[in-house]
């Protein structure tokens, strides 16, 4: 179960190019098949939130 503040990788076969340079973080506890992450990308002010079904990531800093 992923919780907020995890950090997750999205599986290679999900990815978009360039989403393997960044650690994704959870901005919600799991709670269906559903969640919002985002980059961590302290340069910008907003960074992007994407919502993904938990299928496609995998847990903690492994690639």
């Amino acid at each position: 179960m992923i919780r907020k503040g995890q950090r997750v990788h999205i599986k290679p076969e999900w990815q978009d190019a360039g989403d393997d340079q960044f650690t994704w973080i959870a901005l919600e506890d799991e709670d269906g098949d559903r969640l919002k992450i985002m980059p961590l990308m302290p340069e910008l002010p907003f960074p992007p939130v994407t919502i993904v079904e938990t299928r496609m990531l995998i847990e903690g800093d492994a690639t």
